[in-house]
């Protein structure tokens, strides 16, 4: 038997065996197996590749909580030439030029499109049902075109470097949220609660309400971030003074529901931590001190929730009244409803307001299948955060968005028990968003450091 070389480049195996070495020399060689699929990848050449940006989403997102931006500084062309659709229109444009695609096989993708297909179908029921229902389709496509939201950051995103984009579009509008909130409290800021206080910030064409309910989704996923996910100093102060900015917010809308909403959230997200009991003694502290430190407006404001019925104030009163009309009309109209955006129409409530309670208002308006689909979408995104939680690792950003969108949903649900905390896209498209990087981290690579 001969002996091998020293110098040999093959291994004794390849003596031994000379047909199972040449297969690998085959199926090894990186620029030789491109050859034949086509250029070599940056990845087979040793270069790194560059994280490709969808710049117009960056900015849609940015600008999507700052209503008032949008209507008194951004034209309004006509002819459907607004802010929202041109800006849905680019957005999707840029996530094709970057050859983007949707997650494969989740489930929340198929049920938000089952969700707007059926809104589409009750749409066209609304109309057998009212007199004037002109606005409805405006009305419509502005929610449709905030939980395509979801659909637009999927496409946008490709690796980690891109999804820290997105969030760091999401925390860069907030403390000019915050300034504008600061400038509108101290016009109105009084020792005792009064109506007069209640403030919407940036919502310029909705209530303090719906302010309020951005700032609990908001808080509660960068709460999550803050305390779940190993980053870097720089990001954590950038979230500090984003869930700061978003305190502010939730405390001087003066939205019982808000206030409800966000101690759930938070609760939440500290239940379902891994390391929840890090956060013992500081939770003990901060519920002895917080009561000492709240504007006195606050906590009557707080204290003033109440549902038995020889206590309830108007507001709350009126409230029974509407679902009882809802309900009714449900009963009436089981199985389709009355149609999208029918509800406040005198013709089928004679106060002409809304349920004030999204579950009732989706049951008298889409009926039992509208009822469905909405309970479809959001057990739908609730089993996409907990199955990431369960699979990913404690301090990774991928365990932390699921975190945070296990929390935002629970404050969610919440919520909609009190009013709509879901149509108006301001409101809603961020809760989406950070929908779309849960759903889309579990296609990722492993993640780099922030």
């Amino acid at each position: 038997m001969s002996a091998r070389a020293p110098d040999s480049p093959h291994p004794p195996s390849h003596e031994r065996f000379p047909l199972a070495a040449r297969a690998l020399r085959t199926t090894t060689n990186p620029a030789k197996t491109a050859s034949h699929t086509g250029p070599p990848s940056r990845l087979a050449t040793g270069q790194q590749t560059r994280t490709r940006n969808n710049w117009p989403l960056y900015l849609f997102v940015f600008l999507l909580p700052l209503q008032n931006v949008q209507t008194g500084y951004i034209p309004n062309f006509g002819g459907g030439l607004n802010f929202l659709n041109i800006m849905t229109a680019l957005s999707l444009v840029g996530a094709m030029a970057i050859h983007g695609r949707l997650a494969v096989n989740e489930p929340v993708n198929r049920w938000v499109l089952a969700y707007a297909a059926y809104a589409v179908i009750s749409l066209l029921v609304g109309y057998q049902f009212v007199d004037d229902g002109s606005a409805h389709l405006a009305v419509l496509k502005d929610h449709l075109f905030g939980l395509m939201v979801v659909y637009l950051v999927q496409m946008s995103v490709n690796d980690w470097t891109g999804v820290r984009r997105v969030l760091i579009a999401t925390i860069l509008p907030l403390p000019y949220i915050a300034r504008v909130t600061w400038a509108q409290h101290i016009s109105v800021a009084s020792w005792h609660y009064s109506d007069d206080l209640r403030i919407s910030g940036t919502f310029s064409m909705l209530g303090a309400n719906e302010f309020a309910a951005f700032c609990v989704t908001v808080a509660v996923v960068l709460f999550a971030l803050l305390i779940a996910a190993r980053l870097s100093r720089r990001w954590k102060i950038g979230l500090c003074i984003g869930l700061a900015c978003m305190v502010m917010g939730v405390l001087y809308a003066y939205s019982r529901t808000a206030y409800i909403s966000l101690i759930l959230g938070l609760v939440t997200v500290i239940l379902v931590w891994r390391g929840r009991w890090k956060l013992l003694l500081p939770l003990v502290l901060a519920a002895a001190i917080l009561p000492g430190v709240l504007p006195y407006s606050v906590v009557e404001r707080f204290d003033s929730t109440d549902v038995e019925a020889d206590h309830r104030d108007e507001s709350t009163e009126l409230r029974f009244v509407y679902w009882q009309v809802a309900w009714d009309n449900f009963i009436k109209h089981p199985i389709v409803g009355t149609g999208f955006h029918s509800f406040h129409h005198r013709e089928i409530n004679p106060y002409g307001k809304d349920t004030h309670n999204l579950y009732l208002r989706t049951l008298t308006e889409g009926g039992l299948i509208g009822g469905a689909v909405l309970l479809g979408l959001l057990l739908a995104v609730l089993r996409t955060a907990l199955r990431e939680l369960n699979h990913s690792h404690s301090g990774t950003l991928r365990y932390a968005l699921a975190l945070g969108l296990v929390g935002a949903w629970t404050a969610l649900v919440c919520s909609n028990l009190f009013g709509d905390r879901f149509t108006y896209y301001p409101m809603a498209a961020y809760f989406w968003a950070y929908v779309a990087l849960v759903v889309k981290a579990r296609h990722l690579p492993a993640e780099d450091h922030a």
